[in-house]
């Protein structure tokens, strides 16, 4: 565990020293499309849905970056009978980019931790009760940006983050793993 534990931190240590390039604080925001995946039921379901999210970060080189981020995944319908009505989430954490940056061309790889609150409200013929809950979460994904301007870029986001509503240890009941694909801006400081 020790030698791995050294082994990242000399990583991250290389990463900043390599990857000398000007410091700069920017803000983003994007809209586009949530997929939920669950099972649907013999009813058929909604799992695509409208997301945004807004983000505000730090790039300390052209290789490592840190954001605070708020998400809506938008509402999901399910018809399935163990869970039959709309389920919700929104998501804030933080998370680091690391990546490169070709010419105009910026692309990362994101990890990260996300509160993440749920809620599920049931159908009116559903024997399923009203349900909101909060779990810390990794999140992950890719992020693609086109410097239009120096300060202006258009940026490409995919994140993955699971919104469940119960959860026991390491298992989790009645949720779904979200996939967001969103488009939006970045403006450099």
């Amino acid at each position: 565990m020790r030698t791995t534990t050294r082994l990242l931190m000399a990583l991250c240590l290389q990463a900043l020293a390599f990857g000398a390039a000007a410091q700069e604080a920017y803000v983003a925001g994007g809209l586009g499309r949530s997929n939920w995946n669950f099972d649907c039921g013999p009813n058929g379901c909604d799992r695509t849905t409208t997301a945004w999210r807004v983000a505000a970060g730090y790039r300390f080189n052209r290789i490592v970056a840190v954001e605070a981020f708020y998400f809506d995944f938008g509402r999901a319908r399910s018809s399935q009978p163990s869970l039959d009505g709309e389920l919700g989430g929104t998501a804030g954490g933080a998370e680091a980019l690391l990546g490169w940056q070709f010419g105009a061309f910026d692309v990362a790889g994101k990890i990260g931790l996300a509160s993440v609150r749920s809620d599920f409200r049931p159908a009116p013929t559903s024997f399923d009760v009203a349900t909101v809950s909060r779990h810390t979460e990794v999140i992950g994904g890719l992020m693609g940006a086109y410097r239009v301007t120096p300060n202006l870029a258009l940026r490409l986001d995919v994140d993955i983050v699971t919104v469940a509503l119960d959860s026991d240890a390491i298992f989790y009941r009645r949720g779904a793993d979200v996939t967001t694909l969103l488009l939006g801006v970045a403006f450099r400081f």
